[in-house]
C-alpha cells in the first residue's frame, strides 16, 4: 500500500497554520470590496464561528478562490501504473521518481491478486523473470533508459503532487467512485484524511453537489415557514425527495 504524506501546504510554519487558508480563501473570496492588508487583517480577527459560516457559504459557490490555498503531498511505493493514472489530472503539478537515469533493481513489484488467487503465481513468476532480464541488461552494461522497456507497470515508484484546493476536491469527487482502481482510491481517501486533520473547516468543500441542495432547500423552507404537507411546501418537499433518490 502506498505512503502518504502531507510534505506543504498553504500555513505550514505559520502560527495559525490552521486557519491561514481559511484566512486567505475569504480574503479572496471578497474581491467586491476593496482589498488591502487592512482587510486581510480584518478576516483574521474574525471569530471561529463567523468564519465557518463564510466557509460554508464559499463551499457552496464560485470556486475560483480556492486556488489560492495549496497542498502538497508526497507519494511513497505507487505503482507505475497507478502514478500514470494520478498525473492524468493535468491541473495538479508533479515530480515522478526517474527509471531514465536510475537503477531501480531494489524497487518492489505490487502483485495484484490475492495469495492462494491462481493468478498470483503467475503474475509473480512473470514479474520475477522481468526484474531479472533488467537486471542482466544493466550488468551487460545497458543504460537505464533503454533497459526500461523491460520493467514490470507495477514496479513501485515515488510521487510528488501538488493541488490547489480547487483542483484537489474536483480530483477527490471524481475519483471517490466504484469504478476507480483501489490504490488509487485508498490514495485519494488518505490525502483527504491528511487535509481534514490540518483543515478541519475544509469539510464542507467535499460535499456533493445533491447535499448542499438538499442543505439549501432546507433553509429555504425553514426561513419562509412553509408546511412540507402542502402547496408549496409540498413541492419543495418533494423535489428534496427526488434528490435524494438519484444519489
Amino acid at each position: 500500500m502506498a505512503k502518504i504524506e502531507l510534505i506543504d501546504f498553504t500555513g505550514a510554519g505559520h502560527y495559525d497554520a490552521e486557519w491561514y487558508a481559511a484566512d486567505i480563501l475569504i480574503f479572496t473570496k471578497r474581491t467586491r470590496l476593496n482589498m488591502s492588508p487592512e482587510s486581510f487583517r480584518e478576516v483574521q480577527d474574525m471569530t471561529r464561528e463567523e468564519k465557518i459560516k463564510e466557509l460554508e457559504y464559499m463551499a457552496t459557490t464560485i470556486a475560483s478562490s480556492w486556488e489560492f490555498a495549496d497542498l502538497t503531498f508526497m507519494i511513497s511505493g505507487v505503482t507505475r501504473a497507478c502514478a500514470q493514472q494520478i498525473t492524468r489530472t493535468r491541473t495538479g503539478s508533479y515530480a515522478m521518481q526517474s527509471q531514465r537515469v536510475t537503477d531501480v533493481s531494489e524497487a518492489e513489484v505490487v502483485n495484484p491478486f490475492a495469495e492462494g488467487d491462481f493468478s498470483f503465481d503467475s503474475f509473480k513468476e512473470a514479474s520475477e523473470t522481468a526484474m531479472q532480464e533488467y537486471m542482466g541488461l544493466l550488468s551487460e552494461g545497458a543504460k537505464p533508459q533503454d533497459a526500461r522497456g523491460l520493467l514490470p507497470m507495477n514496479i513501485t515508484c515515488n510521487l510528488v503532487a501538488k493541488y490547489n484546493l480547487r483542483s484537489f476536491v474536483d480530483l477527490v469527487k471524481a475519483r471517490r467512485s466504484l469504478r476507480t482502481q483501489s490504490e488509487y482510491a485508498d490514495i485519494i481517501e488518505q490525502m483527504v484524511k491528511h487535509v481534514t486533520n490540518i483543515w478541519p473547516w475544509v469539510e464542507p468543500f467535499f460535499a456533493s453537489a445533491n447535499e448542499k441542495a438538499l442543505d439549501l432547500l432546507g433553509e429555504v423552507v425553514e426561513e419562509m415557514g412553509l408546511e412540507t404537507g402542502k402547496g408549496t411546501g409540498w413541492k419543495v418537499a418533494k423535489v428534496m425527495d427526488l434528490i435524494r433518490s438519484s444519489k
